[in-house]
């Protein structure tokens, strides 16, 4: 596992609507592995990774985080949030 990887993944910004961060992130780790990367016009990271023509696969997965504001904190340190 690459630890650094996922260091910066972990510290990245990834809340839904705001992905470019983490794409191009991600689109930087994919290079070193694929053929070609691009990001296309939805934010989606598309890579190709040639094979020898037997078969095909497909990785899809999300990239983007739940991200909540802190709306109030109470006398008892219980943390109110909103989306």
């Amino acid at each position: 596992m690459d630890i650094e990887f996922l260091s910066k993944l972990v510290k990245s910004v990834g809340v839904s609507g705001y992905e470019d961060e983490i794409a191009e992130l991600i689109k930087s780790e994919m290079e070193k592995y694929t053929d070609s990367v691009e990001i296309d016009t939805l934010g989606n990271v598309i890579g190709l990774k040639k094979g020898n023509g037997k078969g095909k696969i497909m990785l899809a997965a999300h990239m983007d985080e739940i991200g909540f504001v802190v709306s109030h904190i109470d006398k008892n340190g219980f943390i109110f949030v909103s989306p």
